[in-house]
């Protein structure tokens, strides 16, 4: 069976009108395409954001109770420290003296 080219039936020739609507559906296509990518964008900068801000909380809570466990380590020294002053004046009194002197040769070299 041969072909002679002429029938019509067989030939699938795109309109202009055809080619409009095809381009019209592909620009809604993409516009769509461009709202999921930037609405997901904005979900995952929410998320960062939310996350970093829970670390920040976590992490200044810490600094915090760090903070207090040091000044309670400082006070608990201080209060020994007295103490033993208070029970020993005259060892104080020496160590401090030991203390002033050792830095009066240090100072005297510069």
């Amino acid at each position: 069976m041969a072909h002679n080219g002429t029938n019509t039936s067989m030939k699938t020739e795109a309109t202009s009108d055809d080619v409009k609507a095809q381009i019209s559906a592909l620009q809604a296509d993409m516009a769509e395409l461009t709202r999921t990518v930037t609405e997901y964008g904005r979900a995952r900068g929410r998320y960062a954001r939310d996350t970093a801000s829970g670390k920040a909380d976590e992490m200044r809570h810490r600094a915090e109770a760090l903070g207090r466990d040091a000044e309670a380590q400082v006070k608990a020294s201080y209060a020994q420290a007295e103490g033993a002053v208070r029970d020993n004046p005259a060892a104080a009194v020496g160590i401090a003296a030991g203390i002033g002197f050792v830095l009066g040769l240090i100072s005297a070299r510069r």
